[in-house]
């Protein structure tokens, strides 16, 4: 309800903009004229004219306003319209196309898609009328204006300001504007819960890479309790040799009973010796 409000507010307040500007020019010889410059949206101040008294008899000269700020000023209230009808649009399927919203997942989705873009698009347009609003601002200066005419350069002749652009509605524009980005960001992550995707992330969680060298190292120790728990305590004496049948003899192990085989020859030879372990 709010996103197509403020839009709809963003949109009246730039593009119902009309703006006025009254000067009084009194020439020496006590002619007056009355000057009125009018500017409105999309501010093509360029195309802007009026016309001055030269206060030389009935002489008057054409003068014009600088600046071009149509696209930004047009882009703002693009993006403040489209906002307008996509919210009008997503509140009337949410409603009363439920079933359709949900199916297959689709609708969240997009959803979530398209308040990302739009979320992106009000703080870009935002920015640029903004500074596009300064510029408007500075073209239509009273006191600039009073430099464009020749008569009230003259220092003989009299100028006055009757009547100054009133900035409020451009100024709360501007703040409509912001303030529907800050709005958009922060349907992001409701939009974000629609699609539930956030569900399957949490279902699969992943590690760190402490968390996994952590998980290795525990695995690691327990297998090495429950496999070398026995492998430890498997102590092996030295052997000793028998010098008089000419053998070295093993200590029982728990890996099989070893069998000795001496050297083919003479009983007290001390030559190599071959041992086969049966397991």
């Amino acid at each position: 309800m709010c996103l197509y409000l403020f839009a709809v507010l963003a949109f009246a307040t730039c593009g119902g903009y009309s703006g006025q500007i009254m000067v009084k020019v009194e020439c020496l010889d006590k002619t007056q004229s009355n000057i009125s410059i009018s500017f409105n949206y999309p501010f093509r101040l360029q195309q802007v004219h009026f016309s001055a008294p030269l206060c030389e008899g009935t002489r008057k000269e054409t003068l014009f306003l600088e600046g071009d700020n149509a696209s930004s000023a047009q882009f703002f209230v693009t993006v403040s319209v489209l906002a307008f009808l996509y919210s009008l649009l997503a509140t009337i399927v949410y409603f009363f196309y439920q079933n359709k919203y949900r199916e297959k997942n689709r609708g969240p989705v997009v959803d979530f898609l398209v308040t990302l873009a739009f979320s992106s698009l009000w703080l870009v347009s935002s920015i640029a009328w903004a500074k596009t609003l300064f510029g408007v601002k500075t073209a239509t200066d009273v006191h600039q204006i009073l430099l464009l005419i020749s008569a009230c350069r003259a220092q003989e002749n009299l100028c006055e300001v009757l009547q100054e652009p009133i900035w409020t509605n451009l100024n709360m524009s501007v703040a409509f504007g912001f303030l529907n980005f800050f709005l958009w960001a922060g349907n992001i992550w409701f939009a974000y819960k629609e699609t539930g995707l956030h569900k399957s992330i949490q279902r699969y969680p992943s590690r760190t890479p402490s968390e996994k060298r952590d998980s290795f190292r525990q695995y690691s120790q327990t297998s090495f309790d429950q496999s070398g728990a026995g492998f430890g305590q498997r102590l092996y004496n030295q052997g000793s040799f028998d010098l008089s049948s000419g053998g070295f003899s093993l200590p029982q192990t728990n890996l099989g009973q070893p069998m000795l085989y001496r050297q083919v020859g003479s009983p007290t030879s001390r030559g190599p010796l071959i041992f086969v372990n049966e397991m």
